[in-house]
């Protein structure tokens, strides 16, 4: 349930309270129970998913992907703002997700092709509803500029589409 993190480090992103690059792993202070990790399709930001169903996140934040309702980088972990019993996590460039146990998807962060999938391209520094409960939400994922889950068994993706990874024809 430990977090261990390596590697580039100049937004934070390793988690470690500092901004020093690592080669070999360090622990993540302060995680503990953590089922699943995500990281920033560009690497500048951490996501942890705790047992408990809550959500940490750490590094880069100029858009508020960390979704701590600030847009200000965290060299630690800081809890997500108003989510609870979380299942799954991803990231994107600069925005992330969370899904619910009751199928609820929650999006923050950069939104300018509508990644975020609440209707409009509104940056959001705390998590917004993108899809509502009972849809069927079994999973979710993300891409640099796009987001995609599994509902009721198909997929919806929506966001950025110039290279057709909206799989919509477009």
């Amino acid at each position: 349930g430990s977090v261990w993190a390596w590697g580039d480090n100049n937004r934070g992103q390793l988690g470690d309270g500092t901004m020093t690059q690592r080669l070999t792993p360090v622990l993540v202070p302060g995680l503990t129970g953590v089922l699943r990790v995500a990281g920033g399709v560009r690497g500048e930001f951490s996501l942890a998913l705790k047992s408990d169903g809550s959500v940490m996140a750490w590094g880069y934040n100029n858009t508020g992907q960390l979704g701590d309702g600030t847009t200000t980088t965290r060299t630690s972990p800081v809890v997500v703002s108003g989510l609870s019993g979380v299942v799954a996590i991803a990231a994107g460039s600069n925005h992330a997700l969370a899904l619910k146990g009751d199928g609820t998807v929650w999006s923050w962060g950069l939104n300018s092709s509508g990644q975020l999938g609440d209707g409009s391209t509104t940056q959001r520094l705390s998590p917004v509803v993108a899809i509502a409960a009972g849809s069927g939400a079994s999973d979710v994922s993300a891409g640099i500029t796009h987001t995609c889950a599994i509902v009721g068994g198909g997929v919806r993706c929506w966001g950025k589409d110039d290279f057709g990874q909206l799989g919509d024809g477009g």
